[in-house]
């Protein structure tokens, strides 16, 4: 199985050419998205812990649920840590254009 990490950061954009601004925004951007991702994959912990506190939660709807939880376990947090990577990325362009960090 190919890795989405890897996906996302190969076409992660080159900052370089971005305007201070942009590289604010894009650093913002990215952050929110990885904080978003981690937020959602607390929040299946706890409706799943909930589901299995639950007496009317048949065998069926559990299944169904696990597999749909797998596919999101599989590959969010991958995807929080390239959108994680490209955040630091477009903060160090921006720090570094600023004269923050050594070329």
């Amino acid at each position: 199985m190919r890795d989405i990490y890897h996906q996302l950061v190969k076409h992660a954009p080159d900052f370089k050419n971005h305007s201070d601004d942009d590289l604010v925004d894009s650093s913002d951007v990215y952050g929110e998205g990885a904080l978003a991702i981690t937020s959602v994959l607390t929040l299946i912990g706890n409706l799943t812990l909930d589901a299995v506190q639950s007496e009317g939660y048949s065998d069926e709807d559990a299944r169904r649920d696990l597999v749909l939880l797998g596919d999101a376990l599989r590959h969010l947090p991958r995807m929080a840590q390239a959108l994680e990577q490209t955040s630091v990325t477009a903060d160090y362009v921006l720090r570094k254009r600023r004269g923050e960090v050594q070329p």
